[in-house]
């Protein structure tokens, strides 16, 4: 049974044209087709396209002979649902239920991301005790990239030229820390170059 609080969104409309959004269509796919039957009735040219997956209903039309105002009269008469909601309209409960969504979806992102973090900390622990402290997942991760890198080059016979943003990476990574050991080098011998001496205790 689908508990999803019935609302009719309307999300835009022009003349001869008009697209309603009922989200309950997707738990209830059953009710679509009488639906686009029912709205068909109201003018012969009419063409109605509902889809139950999104709950889009789209309905093209005669603009001299119907108007959304009709539309959505039309599907609240065959549903019987009562709240209609215009665009930038925000109904309370629909409000609280998408809040809680993202509540949920934020907390079971987290408690997924934890559980990685939990497996790879055990893993690499379980590394580091097998081998002694020789080797952690960085450095096996490093060791295995060179790996791979010797076996391209062996394999193509000539050495790659690495693609513009790794260059980047590395002119940035670079600069900061042959900068930072300039600044440890400035200060430990002072402005002048001389070196400083501790001070008296």
């Amino acid at each position: 049974m689908n508990h999803e609080l019935r609302i009719i969104q309307l999300l835009h409309a022009t003349p001869g044209r008009t697209r309603l959004r009922l989200g309950w269509l997707r738990g209830s796919p059953q009710d679509a087709e009488p639906l686009a039957e029912h709205l068909a009735t109201l003018d012969a040219s009419m063409e109605v396209r509902v889809r139950p997956w999104t709950g889009s209903v789209l309905c093209t039309y005669d603009a001299e002979a119907l108007d959304e105002t009709a539309i959505v009269s039309a599907v609240r008469r065959h549903t019987g649902v009562a709240i209609v909601l215009r665009p930038g309209e925000v109904h309370p409960e629909v409000d609280a239920a998408e809040r809680a969504a993202l509540r949920r979806a934020a907390h079971e992102h987290g408690t997924t991301r934890r559980a990685v973090t939990s497996a790879f900390r055990e893993l690499n622990h379980d590394l580091v005790r097998a081998t002694g402290g020789r080797l952690d997942l960085g450095s096996l991760t490093g060791l295995g990239f060179l790996a791979l890198g010797a076996a391209e080059i062996l394999s193509a016979r000539e050495v790659p030229a690495p693609p513009w943003f790794q260059l980047a990476w590395w002119a940035y990574r670079t600069f900061t820390i042959s900068g930072g050991a300039s600044e440890e080098a400035e200060e430990a011998t002072g402005p002048e170059g001389n070196a400083l001496e501790p001070a008296d205790a």
